[in-house]
């Protein structure tokens, strides 16, 4: 559907606009249905704290005038939430009878699940104010070039990355060898080589600045082997799905604010095939735990039994009895002492090698897994849970509030060059891939956007200027 309106972040009719409200209200009806027809209903607050978060989830779809869209940093941060309350449904609906790492009756783990809709609440509050109140951070100047010999550059780098891929699996000992090693925790088989995966993961910015920069790409076949081959290397390297799928999703919103259009064919079709590959590459890694990795768990269902189920399986489980931030709001600070920070300073420390910094902190998914799940794998906390362990509910608001000034700056950059395809691959990538203030989101981002900047340098499309250009997109046919 073509774009008629003003605004670079797409603009959304009135119709889709109060089609979106009403998809929000259509949940909270269902989740009131569901629970009316539970046997053995439970009173508590989570249909009130559920309304709440909602009420405020929505709110930009009202004071957004001129800048609503649907890549608008707080439009786009709804729908995120909205798939997030999908995820959890059934928790919201009949609660909790267990968690994996609380030994907590359903009573118990409804008043945590209380707490955790109250502090996002708080969380998507603490944006706004800090989106609308917050002290405006100055804007990089950048100036613009249209690159030559793009794509013969661009192969280059994926060549680079390719034998990076080929010396790592030579060092691991085989491809088998190292798939087997997934099995003792990515979390702990990842630590002190994320330059090495950042290197072999190159492909990944190269594809998005293809893409951005060369309107003809979507229909070359160089690009789609470019995509394939760099999306393998991915997720043999690190065994990530996930890091394949935000790939992808980066790309086509790229693709969509290019062309300022939304197609829902698109949107939907990529969430089901997210789904569909999340779960069949689940089962081929769990495979190579225990031998020779197979396809044969990974193929037994049918295309749509495997989409429900990875939909009400895993992915439902890993925000619900799996949820990282549900033992902190439980244990912090009276069983489990506040962080004070340290999660934070991770980050900035991460660049140092640990043989030179062998008491540098770690990130905080780790230490949740160590903590709470007493296991040697991470678990996200959530920008919640993170600012949570850190500094208790002030945390919350003020980490909250300081990404709602990054949203702003976010904003404020993209519309002061919004035609230009390089700030579309640097826009769509912070978009989705830094969707939260917690380190692991931000890690995330930065371990590609560092690269993405440096390519977008290297083959000439990006130079540092004493003043910004306003220069219209240059799309070759």
């Amino acid at each position: 559907m073509a774009d008629t309106g003003a605004t670079p972040f797409v603009s959304i009719s009135q119709r889709q606009r109060w089609a979106v409200i009403a998809a929000f209200a259509i949940y909270l009806v269902l989740i009131a249905i569901a629970r009316a027809q539970d046997p053995t209903p439970t009173v508590d607050w989570i249909p009130a704290a559920l309304l709440l978060l909602v009420a405020l989830t929505v709110a930009p779809f009202f004071f957004l005038r001129s800048t609503l869209g649907w890549f608008h940093p707080l439009v786009f941060g709804a729908f995120l939430r909205f798939v997030d309350l999908l995820r959890r449904f059934d928790m919201y609906s009949w609660g909790l009878d267990w968690h994996r790492a609380l030994p907590l009756n359903n009573e118990e783990l409804s008043e945590l699940i209380e707490l955790q809709l109250l502090l996002h609440s708080l969380s998507v509050a603490a944006t706004y104010m800090g989106y609308f109140l917050g002290p405006r951070l100055p804007l990089p100047r950048l100036r613009f070039t249209q690159p030559k010999a793009l794509v013969p550059r661009l192969w280059a780098i994926l060549a680079i990355s390719f034998v990076a891929f080929v010396i790592f699996i030579t060092r691991q000992g085989g491809l088998s060898t190292h798939i087997g090693s997934w099995a003792e925790g990515r979390h702990g088989q990842i630590a002190g080589q994320h330059y090495q995966f950042a290197l072999v993961q190159l492909g990944i910015p190269v594809c998005w600045v293809w893409l951005a920069l060369r309107r003809t790409a979507i229909r070359s076949p160089l690009f789609w082997v470019a995509a394939l081959v760099t999306l393998t290397q991915s997720f043999l390297v690190t065994g990530s799905r996930g890091t394949g799928v935000y790939a992808v999703v980066v790309g086509l919103i790229i693709w969509m604010l290019r062309e300022r259009r939304i197609s829902y064919v698109r949107v939907i079709g990529l969430g089901i095939i997210a789904i569909y590959a999340i779960t069949v590459l689940g089962s081929f890694r769990r495979s190579g735990w225990y031998g020779q990795p197979t396809w044969d768990s990974a193929t037994d269902s049918t295309f749509a039994d495997t989409v429900v189920g990875g939909a009400r399986g895993e992915l439902a489980e890993r925000s619900t009895n799996a949820d990282g931030g549900l033992p902190i709001l439980a244990k912090v600070p009276e069983e489990v002492p506040l962080l004070w920070g340290s999660s934070y300073l991770a980050i900035m420390t991460l660049p140092i090698p640990r043989g030179i910094f062998p008491e540098k902190p770690t990130m905080v998914d780790g230490r949740v897994g160590r903590v709470f799940f007493h296991m040697d794998a991470g678990v996200p906390a959530g920008g919640v849970g993170e600012a949570y362990w850190n500094f208790h509910i002030p945390g919350v608001f003020a980490i909250y509030f300081l990404f709602g000034m990054f949203q702003s700056w976010l904003a404020r950059a993209f519309l002061r060059q919004p035609t230009q395809p390089a700030v579309l691959a640097m826009y769509a990538a912070a978009l989705l891939l830094f969707r939260e203030p917690s380190g692991l989101s931000l890690v995330q981002w930065l371990l590609v956007q560092v690269p993405l900047i440096a390519i977008l340098f290297g083959v000439g499309a990006l130079r540092f200027g004493s003043a910004p250009t306003r220069l219209p997109m240059v799309l070759p046919k």
